[in-house]
């Protein structure tokens, strides 16, 4: 590693199109207003905005994280940041790196600044996570942003005052660019003036779901069994899904209720939600069915035939063990002789 040059304190991995010595990153509060997000970092390159995201080598994730403190797996300073990562720029000369104190770096992705604006409009419904969006359609607030026509620039001093006040580093031709993609637009006297409603709002995310079904992701896996009449329907709702964590809860309640000429999304949240009510009953049979046929295999299952046996019940008697004192002799039947016999019948011959 080179040790006679400094060492960068951030390294921030840039598209190609965009070579700069120095960037001006600020923050906009987060556009799905959901509490516990962190605000987005950003930067505005010849028009264009980008989102800084994180990348961080040598941490596994808030899932393993137990276990892997467990095994010391992985070793994180006082503020819970991993050790050092070396990381290489050049790959041809390998000397040509450093070895930076904070394993982890940025990277941009193109950001649409129109979802700040929906942020924005809705500034003032909060939510706590993103479980929320699952529960009833909030009573629809008055949007935070002034409800009439305004020009560039005064629409960029409402959001500056209202919103956040790094609004200021966004040029005016980048936000009227944004503008005219979710705003009813009208000109007097060769001015534009602009006005977002929720209705423009809504439309405007319609046609984000529609390119997202239009160019629906291959790694998302489609539920094995689900009917191919039943897909666009999956996909429809799907995409809808993705946008929660870029869109206020009152927004996503409005783009699942559009009902479009070309995409009905309505229907499509209807039609998935009575399939799943009606697979879930269909399972809830079946494991009926599958308890109740063990029931009754285990009821007329082999089983032995229980031997009787018959117990003969002895009822025990006390003997009385015959004695041979003189009075009992006396009652002791007397067995006739053949002297007495004799005697009896000169008896009988006398008298006669």
């Amino acid at each position: 590693m080179a040790t006679n040059k400094a060492v960068p304190e951030l390294i921030i991995a840039l598209p190609k199109k965009c070579s700069v010595d120095k960037l001006r990153v600020f923050e906009l509060p987060n556009p799905s207003n959901i509490e516990s997000k962190r605000p987005v970092k950003v930067f505005v390159h010849n028009g264009s905005v980008f989102q800084l995201k994180t990348k961080s080598f040598s941490q596994g994730c808030e899932f393993n994280r137990a276990r892997d403190s467990a095994n010391e797996s992985y070793h994180y300073t006082s503020r819970e940041e991993p050790l050092k990562s070396g990381i290489l720029v050049n790959n041809t000369d390998r000397q040509d790196g450093w070895l930076l104190s904070k394993g982890s770096f940025e990277f941009s992705t193109p950001y649409d600044l129109g979802f700040s604006l929906c942020g924005a409009l809705f500034a003032d419904l909060k939510s706590k996570d993103e479980n929320q969006y699952q529960q009833a359609d909030p009573a629809a607030p008055s949007v935070s942003l002034e409800n009439r026509f305004l020009m560039t620039r005064d629409f960029l001093g409402d959001l500056i005052d209202h919103h956040s006040p790094n609004w200021s580093e966004v040029p005016a031709e980048t936000l009227r660019t944004a503008l005219e993609q979710l705003s009813e637009c009208v000109e007097e006297g060769g001015d534009l003036y602009f006005k977002t409603s929720p209705v423009k709002i809504t439309q405007w995310l319609a046609t984000k779901v529609g390119k997202i079904i239009s160019s629906f992701p291959e790694s998302v896996p489609i539920p094995r069994n689900l009917p191919e009449e039943m897909q666009p329907h999956f996909k429809a709702v799907f995409a809808c899904n993705l946008l929660i964590s870029l869109v206020p809860r009152q927004a996503y309640h409005n783009l699942i209720q559009h009902e479009g000429e070309n995409l009905n999304l309505a229907e499509a949240f209807r039609q998935y939600k009575r399939y799943q009510e009606e697979e879930n009953h269909r399972q809830k049979e079946q494991e009926l069915l599958i308890e109740s046929a063990m029931k009754v295999g285990i009821g007329n299952g082999p089983t032995k035939k229980p031997i009787v046996r018959k117990v003969t019940k002895v009822v025990k008697t006390n003997k009385i063990k015959t004695g041979k004192g003189a009075i009992d002799g006396f009652f002791k039947k007397k067995v006739p002789t053949s002297q007495s016999i004799a005697l009896q019948s000169a008896t009988k011959g006398t008298r006669s």
